[in-house]
């Protein structure tokens, strides 16, 4: 009880910044929003009680803070579904559409395939660009935790056509900048949940993150592959000169969790993770 609580007053904390409003006069005005996204790691849960739909308790919640909140966008980052039939993608769909959101999948070794092209979301990697800020939602699905090389030109291409982007955010199923870490940037290593497609010739730091690099723009990674199963982490955060690296994942009952990101006009990001 004392968690839901929390979580009520918080979102209705959330709701007033959002609408800048109070019922008093407010010493300083609050920062106004420029856009915010709701980012949710593993959405189909814990292997062994998959309901053929999205992971229940945060389906129960993102209606619930729906009510509070309405964000921009929602971001599943990857493993949607356990099985991509189309039963099981069909439940999703509209159990998301009903939220009357527009969502978007950085699709998982579970999600990508045939059906999922032609029905869920046509394109397996796409941008959106709002109030000089750049999102990349991508498909890390090959050998490696790579960008095969027509998403390389697209990362390229979008930062180009955008020169003005302030900050640049970045979403993946796959924790790829795990992969053979540069030395000089120490960051830590944890136990994902699956290490599938994990071997391969290529890697992040020799595919997709050499034009991110090149635009030297604030930048925050988001991944999904964590905390599926009890004892498995369900959240990491790292973070190297003006790049920032985010986990998050659900399944476990125990660390589960999804972020809140909020971009504010004068630049300011909060990145908020909600428990459940």
């Amino acid at each position: 009880m004392r968690l839901w609580l929390t979580l009520i007053l918080g979102i209705a904390i959330l709701a007033c910044s959002r609408e800048n409003k109070s019922s008093e006069p407010l010493r300083e005005p609050l920062p106004k929003l420029a856009v915010d996204f709701v980012i949710g790691g593993h959405v189909y849960g814990n292997p062994d009680t998959y309901t053929e739909s999205v992971y229940p308790p945060f389906y129960k919640l993102l209606k619930e803070y729906k009510t509070a909140i309405i964000p921009d966008y929602i971001v599943l980052t990857g493993d949607v579904v356990a099985h991509p039939t189309e039963k099981n993608w069909s439940t999703v769909k509209a159990e998301m559409d009903s939220l009357k959101i527009p969502w978007y999948i950085a699709p998982g070794n579970h999600d990508y395939g045939e059906y999922m092209l032609e029905n869920i979301q046509p394109q397996p990697y796409l941008s959106i660009y709002e109030e000089d800020n750049l999102m990349l939602i991508l498909n890390t699905c090959y050998p490696g935790w790579s960008t095969d090389s027509a998403q390389t030109v697209f990362i390229d291409k979008a930062l180009k056509e955008h020169p003005q982007t302030e900050k640049l955010f970045v979403f993946t199923h796959q924790m790829w900048w795990l992969k053979n870490i540069p030395r000089e940037m120490e960051l830590d290593s944890i136990r994902p949940n699956s290490y599938a497609l994990y071997d391969g010739d290529t890697d992040f730091w020799t595919s997709g993150f050499e034009p991110i690099q090149k635009a030297n723009k604030p930048t925050y990674f988001f991944a999904g592959d964590l905390g599926c199963y009890y004892g498995l982490v369900g959240i990491y955060y790292d973070s190297y000169q003006n790049l920032e690296f985010y986990g998050s994942g659900m399944g476990g009952a125990v660390e589960d969790n999804f972020l809140y990101v909020s971009v504010y006009e004068d630049g300011y990001v909060k990145i908020t993770r909600i428990e459940f």
